[in-house]
């Protein structure tokens, strides 16, 4: 293997002996492995038709999903959004105390806080839609290239299910083509990036817990598509499931479809490397957020599913709703069961707890340059743009310097004014120095205010002040001090001090000097 990033997959860098990875083995699942490789194919398709979709290198070869396997994943992605949409009426139409007895991952402790949508929905619903494109991208191998490429293996059941709904998709080529420019969700970076500030003693449920309870719209919205998508949703769900129920004679839950996707979810794009701790716990409770949300679905349908080899009844057919949803969270939603979602509590618990332990790290990265870094997973920021936001700072003041002088241009050179920087005599300022020539630069001011416009408004009429151009005077001031200190602050060196750079005094009171000086020979 060549030097390139991608391809560091078998080096072991002093990253990989921190006690997040040691726990997740991260590095050794992909030992030998193209990272590139194995980040790519959990991406969304791209919306150019008719090419193949580079995922990589691998051994100097191009590792490739055909034009017609990512047409195929554009339907696909479409039955997961019907699939989703049904999900969502079911959620609206579930009451209250259940939705909290499902967002709680003790056996028997209540937790009175409802599971709901999130404020993210779109997003974590595209992590799920990652998962989807990656099994079908590495179905499209034989057995051998999985083994390679990936460290992957699929069950026997799940590949039946997985060409049965490739057969579903290829009877629908039509509405594929008709929403072709629909741009997907993508961002790499998205599930490490969001949720989780918590961290209370809910180490599991506050991430389900930050969203909205307004369900009128999923209850109006959703109906039943037509037949074709009616079956390829109802399989996808089927298949989404088979993944979430899935159990090992062992009890150990590597063999997991969700819980190896944790793996591909834990690989930085950009620099070819592993999330730390802190950086995961948004991408697990995003998984999360969806398993609940999808064995809600299982436990208690809104709607009854007719076109799947054994129908499934609707939520209606149960003779106790509660008992029905309490057997599916007993069995795989609480914390300590052996299945996908109870592995994921722990892992989320175990990244919590380093986080609490170590702290949340620095987070920014400079570029090889020296002209731009990188603040969190990938939001850049260049120097230039430093450079533009102060010299915009200062023409800010420049104009409103300008708007406050009312046209007055001082014909004096500043850089000749004298003044005593120790003088402390109250009442005296450089002003009051004969040499300077401004003793009768207040009377000059205040009568050219008397004979000026503010705006298109007058400051005086005959004798009398006019307090709506004043007070707008004045608040111009205010925006000017507040603009003279954003200046001062982003500007080179250490910020002054808020007492000295938040208020003007060009006069000596008998409690505080002034602090305007006159840098001219005293």
């Amino acid at each position: 293997m060549g030097s390139s990033p991608h391809s560091r997959a078998g080096v072991i860098n002093p990253n990989e002996t921190t006690p997040w990875l040691r726990h997740t083995r991260w590095p050794d699942l992909f030992r030998n492995r193209s990272l590139e490789v194995i980040s790519t194919t959990a991406q969304q398709p791209d919306f150019v038709q008719g090419q193949n979709y580079l995922l990589g290198k691998w051994k100097e070869s191009s590792v490739e999903s055909s034009a017609e396997a990512e047409a195929q994943l554009r339907i696909l992605l479409q039955g997961v959004d019907i699939m989703f949409n049904r999900v969502m009426a079911t959620m609206a139409r579930t009451s209250y105390t259940s939705r909290c007895w499902l967002n709680t991952y003790s056996r028997n402790d209540f937790w009175p806080h409802p599971f709901r949508a999130v404020l993210c929905l779109k997003r974590y619903i595209s992590v799920w839609k990652r998962l989807i494109c990656f099994v079908f991208r590495v179905l499209g191998f034989k057995e051998r290239q999985r083994q390679q490429l990936y460290n992957f293996k699929l069950g026997l059941k799940e590949e039946k299910m997985m060409h049965y709904i490739l057969f579903l998709a290829s009877q629908l080529p039509s509405r594929e083509q008709g929403h072709s420019r629909r741009q997907p969700v993508e961002d790499d970076e998205l599930s490490h990036a969001s949720s989780d500030e918590s961290d209370g003693e809910t180490d599991f449920e506050e991430d389900a817990s930050i969203g909205i309870d307004d369900s009128s719209q999923y209850q109006s919205e959703f109906l039943l598509p037509s037949r074709p998508w009616l079956e390829l949703s109802e399989a996808l769900f089927q298949l989404s499931m088979m993944f979430w129920t899935h159990q090992d004679p062992a009890g150990d839950m590597s063999s997991s479809v969700i819980i190896y996707y944790t793996a591909v979810m834990g690989i930085q794009r950009r620099s070819m490397s592993y999330y730390p701790a802190h950086n995961s716990t948004g991408g697990l409770a995003a998984l999360m957020w969806v398993g609940r949300a999808l064995f809600l679905e299982y436990a208690l349908p809104l709607y009854s599913y007719t076109t799947l080899a054994y129908h499934w009844s609707s939520r209606d057919q149960y003779h106790s709703q509660p008992e029905r949803l309490e057997a599916i969270r007993q069995r795989y939603l609480v914390r300590g069961c052996y299945t996908p979602f109870g592995e994921l509590i722990e892992l989320k618990a175990f990244a919590k707890s380093i986080v609490r332990q170590e702290g949340m790290p620095g987070n920014l990265s400079w570029a090889p340059d020296g002209r731009s870094f990188v603040v969190g997973n990938d939001k850049e920021v260049k120097l230039s743009d430093f450079c533009k936001t102060y010299h915009k700072a200062i023409a800010l003041v420049e104009e409103q310097v300008e708007e406050m002088m009312l046209g007055l241009e001082p014909n004096f050179n500043v850089d000749v004014v004298r003044d005593d920087l120790n003088c402390r005599k109250a009442g005296w300022s450089f002003l009051q120095k004969p040499e300077n020539k401004l003793s009768d630069a207040r009377e000059m001011l205040i009568n050219k205010l008397r004979t000026s416009q503010f705006r298109g408004k007058p400051f005086a009429t005959a004798s009398h002040w006019c307090p709506d151009t004043c007070l707008a005077y004045l608040n111009l001031g205010l925006d000017l001090n507040k603009s003279a200190f954003a200046a001062l602050q982003i500007s080179g060196g250490l910020p002054g001090r808020g007492s000295e750079v938040t208020s003007i005094r060009c006069v000596n009171t008998e409690l505080t000097m002034r602090n305007v000086f006159s840098t001219g020979e005293g």
